[in-house]
């Protein structure tokens, strides 16, 4: 009697420790699967973060960003290539104008010679008509129209020689400005094309480099989907282990209930024993199913490490890329478009002051026109007024004689004038042409130079100052991800975190069997009511299938059953896991 209490009180002592044990278990592996599954997540969370992050760098400076910053250059390439050329053309204009000057020059000389033989004749005009009293105010007027075309001379002579000295200026400011466009521009050119071209092979490799992130990390997050998905398993055992508490408390209700007294000691001991191999045949294959799981979880886990090893080295190279050579394509850019901005600048102002000479002796090449203009105008009204002196001598008579001589020798000198004037005026003809090749016109490329490159300047700014953020941020993303993914490895080996948690409760269920018999069928239709109560926590097949090796159901409600769950099971079955 002593030892039948003592067993009784023993096992009594167990049943309450496998109870207190799979509160432990079932509160350890809820909180560890819903920790595990945060870490996920938030591995998840933060490899969007990562990829938006490769999105907006690739998208910085695309190919179209660059291709519009490039665009907006070409213009001022275009002009600046041009400048050079033109600045050629004006030396030769410059020099051919020049020339023409000193042709004017000499025949200016014989202008002024024929000038002085008729102020001479105009004075003997005065001199011989003195005794004609209708002639006095004539020759004093072919005197002063002489003198008007002398004073005209004088100023064609003044403009002359300020054409001379602005053009020895314009000539000598002209190759100055020539030989630094030819030492400057090129090298804005080539600077502009070099790195256009390298921004769009730099662009190119990143986009590469950053597809292949994007596809590592997306690889991740396909793990990560199918790793959520497996930590199904841990909702799955936390639910076999409140099963087998309700079984164990169903067992205390029934034996208590009027139906359960009814049984003899014999048929309670042996209901006893079979629920005692029912629950540690249950607790066995969850242990197992969750070990295994929890292995295959793991292993796949695993793997995060060298797929973010991976991130973090293409990351490196990413960067160490983009530091090459003393700075980004983007900073190389920003460099020497700035150093253009500079030399456009300088050369803006000195095409301006060139554009200045051209104007300069352009209106002074207008001048001597005007002037030549005035002369012939003189040189005609002195005919006329010749002609008109001897007309009236011939009415005279002998007293007249001596002022048609002199009247004659008056018109000769002054058709003198036409010869000089008219190659005056060729020349100066052929100064207009020479000013028309200097390109001071609408065409001209002199405008704002450096607004296409400010232009530009700005958009390599920004996109540079965009990646630099976002390599700044892809490094600290990178590094989280590592360290996300480093910390998950271990908080998710879920074999090692729970440890033996479900063999310590096996081996108490394994405890309670005192070995006796776990043959229930001689009292079957007594306990089936009791048994179908406990099948209908079930939701899973192979609860099922061991509570049929050791209880009796009810076939034709468990068929039906079974078919009800079994359609679909796989996909149903744990619509409701929190994982």
């Amino acid at each position: 009697m002593n030892a039948q209490r003592k067993i009784t009180t023993e096992a009594f002592d167990t049943r309450a420790n496998l109870t207190a044990g799979l509160s432990v278990a079932h509160a350890r592996i809820e909180k560890t699967f819903l920790d595990g599954g945060a870490v996920l997540v938030s591995v998840m969370e933060i490899l969007n973060d990562l990829i938006a992050i490769l999105d907006r760098m690739t998208g910085t400076m695309d190919g179209g960003t660059a291709d519009a910053a490039i665009a907006g250059m070409q213009k001022t390439i275009e002009d600046l290539a041009r400048l050079p050329d033109t600045e050629q053309q004006r030396q030769v204009a410059f020099e051919a104008m020049a020339e023409f000057c000193k042709s004017t020059d000499n025949q200016l000389d014989d202008i002024r010679e024929t000038i002085r033989y008729l102020k001479t004749f105009a004075i003997t005009v005065k001199i011989t008509g003195a005794g004609i009293a209708e002639f006095s105010s004539f020759a004093d007027e072919i005197r002063e129209r002489i003198q008007f075309g002398a004073d005209e001379v004088g100023k064609f002579g003044t403009y002359l020689e300020t054409m001379r000295q602005q053009l020895g200026k314009a000539r000598n400011f002209s190759a100055a400005i020539l030989k630094d466009f030819q030492a400057t521009i090129p090298e804005i050119i080539d600077g502009l094309k070099r790195n256009s071209a390298l921004v769009s092979a730099q662009h190119r490799e990143m986009k590469q480099m950053a597809a292949q992130v994007k596809t590592i990390a997306q690889g991740v997050q396909g793990k990560i989907a199918m790793t959520l998905s497996s930590l199904q398993i841990g909702d799955i055992t936390r639910q076999r282990i409140e099963h087998v508490q309700s079984t164990i408390q169903l067992l205390e209700d029934y034996l208590q209930s009027d139906e359960g007294r009814e049984l003899a000691d014999m048929e309670a001991d042996t209901l006893r024993e079979a629920i005692a191999a029912l629950v540690n045949a249950q607790l066995e294959e969850a242990t197992s199913d969750l070990q295994r799981d929890c292995r295959k979880i793991f292993a796949g886990i695993s793997s995060f490490a060298d797929d973010a090893a991976r991130i973090l080295s293409l990351r490196d190279n990413l960067i160490e890329n983009s530091r090459h050579g003393g700075g980004s394509a983007l900073q190389l850019m920003e460099r020497d478009i700035s150093k253009a901005c500079e030399l456009a600048g300088r050369v803006q102002e000195s095409s301006t002051d060139a554009d200045a000479v051209v104007g300069s002796v352009t209106q002074t090449a207008n001048d001597l026109l005007r002037g030549m203009a005035v002369l012939r105008s003189i040189k005609t009204e002195i005919h006329y007024m010749a002609l008109n002196s001897n007309l009236r001598c011939s009415k005279l008579g002998d007293e007249g004689r001596s002022v048609n001589v002199v009247s004659a020798e008056l018109r000769v000198f002054a058709e003198k004038l036409e010869s000089p004037a008219d190659a005056i005026v060729s020349d100066l003809q052929q100064i207009e042409t020479a000013i028309g090749k200097l390109g001071l016109d609408e065409a001209n490329p002199s405008g704002d130079l450096s607004k296409p490159l400010r232009d530009a300047l700005e958009t390599v700014t920004g996109a540079k100052t965009e990646m630099e953020a976002g390599m700044e941020e892809l490094g600290r993303e990178g590094q989280a991800v590592f360290s996300r993914i480093s910390s998950a490895v271990v908080k998710l080996d879920f074999e090692n975190e729970l440890g033996n948690v479900l063999d310590e409760c096996c081996g108490l269920s394994a405890g309670i069997m005192a070995g006796g018999s776990i043959d229930v069928s001689f009292m079957a239709e007594k306990i089936q009511p009791f048994s179908n109560r406990i099948y209908k926590l079930y939701t899973m097949a192979q609860e099922r299938d061991i509570h049929a090796q050791y209880l009796p159901i009810d076939l034709a409600p468990a068929k039906e059953t079974v078919q009800s769950t079994s359609v679909d099971e796989d996909d149903d079955l744990f619509a409701d896991a929190l994982f």
